[in-house]
């Protein structure tokens, strides 16, 4: 028994879209709206091209939306108060008041940040982010417990 490309392809949409639901991103989304889309129209127009093109056209828009307007809703102060409750570790010194600090975020892996620092910082310090200045997060060395 075989399946036709185009329910292959809304079955794979659909499980994109379920990865999605639970990685609680907006990257794998237009993807998985892409394949569900291009299998509805092979499955009622079997075209490759046809399927490619709206698969194209479908995640360009989606992708379009994400970055347009999703990406604004959780910006540098959401991403700000995200950080501010983790601990980070300096992994490197970048000149004198700049560092590479590693904050581990769960699920979503770790995450470095250029930090910003008026105390001198050494590899393995544990920095606390207190605010933030341009691109660059403003931390303070935390008292080794």
């Amino acid at each position: 028994m075989s399946l036709n490309p185009g329910a292959l392809s809304v079955i794979a949409g659909v499980l994109l879209l379920v990865v999605e639901a639970l990685a609680f991103t907006s990257y794998i989304f237009p993807v998985g709206a892409g394949l569900i889309a291009a299998g509805f129209v092979y499955l009622f127009y079997p075209s490759f091209w046809a399927s490619l093109l709206t698969f194209a056209v479908v995640c360009s828009f989606f992708y379009w939306v994400s970055f347009k307007y999703i990406k604004r809703i959780k910006g540098t102060r959401d991403i700000l108060e995200e950080l501010s409750s983790q601990e980070g570790v300096v992994i490197k010194k970048i000149d004198d008041f700049t560092y590479e600090v590693r904050f581990p975020l769960g699920a979503a892996g770790e995450e470095v940040w250029n930090a910003y620092s008026e105390e001198e910082l050494r590899y393995g310090d544990k920095v606390k982010v207190t605010g933030i200045k341009g691109n660059k997060l403003i931390v303070k060395k935390v008292a080794d417990a």
